[in-house]
């Protein structure tokens, strides 16, 4: 019995993991439509195409690491000629789009899928692409918080199913004892008064009302496991608004533009901040791009209004940068000083070590660079391969970091109201008279349960049901009088009444064997 119990518990383990697998793959395909759906027109308007050099040179001017709009438009192109056995062409075109959009996963998963292969070499190509594809998933804030989501969502509905399946399989296996205690005893259908009174409060106190009726029924290590099941749904029903806001947050235009502006994505459009928004994370990313627009004065007033709600070594970076488009060197170099007072900062550093070689000071400027590569080598190093001489090329600007994103999107999602209304009318942390009522029903049961002697039972043998009113004496163990006789007086039965216990037995068995193979089989 444990045994099938254990390929029982794998079958739902199997489940859970299929369920979760399936959901996951849905955000690359939401996403791939997503970025699909932005840039057919804006590719046409921008008329480069295929040029990468000048799509390139564009970025950098645009101060910005990611040109979605063309990544996408290679990508297709690629996809075609992949289908079309011209796998050199789209290779080449895959690579194109990785170089235009290094933070887009999806280049690197077409990449990936060309170079698969039985063949050694392939394959370990093909794994490095994965591996780059799951780092440019870390650094893609939508595509890492809609994989993040659909896993949650997952693991959420594969749990939610383990747990009806569990409670179906158990409700049905004691439906038969409590039909046959309400035939012996006409006042135990009272208990079906708990699932009315429950359902009055929603379909998730329904279900645990349900529940009460077959509780007495169950077994200690039956009542253990449900116990956990009940407690893990309700953990996870908690969490609704979390799952709203993975559904709900990429709907706020303002939140999209905060991403795109501080991810440094151009999708073929300027990103407009609703002028509404007075959050700190609103103002910090629209002066950022005011800067890359070069409305410098416009970005000043931003940060200077940002350094009074606090001391911010990034706005004293940014707020130096606009000074250096403005060609005021000196009020540029004082922030930067600032902004490394507040915090050891490499592009600060970076930027520092520049005004210092264009007043050919190189001793400082040597120094100030060998600081900022101290603080952060790989950033400086992929910010010194841009060459050129306007401001969103010649310094560093501080964006929001990740972590902040995480937060922003959890803050601004519009359904925050009524997932929350919706966690707490589904839960018991906006229910007291559900909880007191839960108690009070509890503990009915459990005096109800102790003052009546004996409740029906099957026969682990026979698998007969058997209550007080139906045997005058009842066995230990849950076996039936007529069992436990052949079981310690075998000898009183005759070579045939034997053979044709046996026999009934096993064939109790068999049917009961039948039937776990079925219901594995279907899970």
């Amino acid at each position: 019995m444990k045994g099938r119990i254990l390929v029982l518990d794998k079958k739902l383990i199997l489940l859970a993991i299929l369920v979760t697998c399936i959901l996951m793959s849905a955000p690359l395909i939401a996403v791939q439509a997503e970025e699909a759906a932005v840039p057919s027109g804006d590719v046409e308007r921008t008329g480069l195409r295929e040029d990468i050099d000048g799509l390139l040179e564009r970025r950098a001017e645009l101060g910005l690491k990611n040109l979605e709009p063309q990544s996408v438009f290679l990508i297709k192109k690629g996809e075609q000629a992949y289908k079309q056995k011209r796998e050199k062409e789209a290779i080449k075109l895959f690579e194109q789009a990785r170089e235009l959009s290094p933070d887009l996963p999806l280049s690197y998963l077409y990449l990936a899928k060309a170079h698969f292969s039985l063949s050694p070499k392939k394959l370990y190509k093909a794994s490095g692409y994965l591996l780059g594809a799951w780092r440019a998933l870390l650094n893609n804030f939508w595509w890492s918080f809609q994989t993040a989501g659909m896993f949650i969502l997952s693991l959420f509905i594969s749990l939610h199913v383990s747990v009806i399946i569990f409670l179906v399989v158990l409700m049905t296996s004691k439906l038969s004892l409590y039909v046959h205690d309400i035939i012996e005893d006409k006042r135990k259908i009272l208990l079906l008064i708990a699932p009315v009174l429950f359902a009055l409060f929603g379909p998730i106190f329904g279900v645990i009302g349900f529940i009460l009726p077959f509780w007495v029924y169950l077994k200690e290590k039956e009542k253990i496991v449900l116990y956990s099941a009940v407690g893990i749904s309700f953990i996870i029903i908690l969490m609704f608004p979390v799952f709203s806001s993975f559904t709900g947050a990429s709907q706020d235009r303002t939140l999209r533009s905060v991403i795109k502006i501080n991810e440094g994505i151009f999708t073929g459009e300027s990103q407009e901040i609703s002028t509404t928004r007075d959050d700190y994370e609103a103002l910090f990313s629209r002066a950022l791009e005011l800067k890359r627009r070069g409305r410098y004065d416009e970005a000043i007033s931003i940060y200077n209004e940002l350094l009074k709600i606090k001391s911010d070594a990034r706005v004293y970076n940014n707020l130096a940068n606009c000074y250096v488009g403005l060609g005021r060197y000196d009020t540029a170099s004082g922030y930067y000083n600032q902004a490394l007072e507040s915090a050891e900062m490499a592009s600060a550093s970076y930027n520092l070590s520049q005004l210092y070689r264009e007043v050919f000071d190189f001793s400082d400027a040597e120094e100030y660079y060998d600081r900022a590569v101290r603080a952060d080598a790989r950033k400086v190093a992929l910010y010194s391969s841009i060459k050129g001489m306007s401001v969103n090329r010649f310094v560093m600007d501080e964006t929001l970091e990740n972590r902040e994103l995480w937060s922003l999107a959890f803050k601004w999602y519009p359904y925050y109201s009524s997932s929350v209304s919706l966690g707490r009318m589904q839960s018991f942390t906006g229910r007291g008279a559900s909880i007191f009522l839960l108690v009070i029903l509890m503990a009915v049961l459990h005096v109800y349960k102790s003052r009546v002697s004996r409740w029906a039972y099957r026969c682990r043998r026979c698998g007969e049901i058997y209550c007080s009113a139906c045997e005058k004496r009842i066995s230990h163990e849950d076996v039936c009088l007529t069992c436990f006789k052949t079981l310690v007086q075998v000898s009183e039965l005759g070579p045939k009444e034997r053979v044709e216990r046996i026999l009934e037995i096993q064939h109790y068995r068999d049917d009961k064997n039948q039937r776990l193979k079925l219901l594995t089989a279907i899970l």
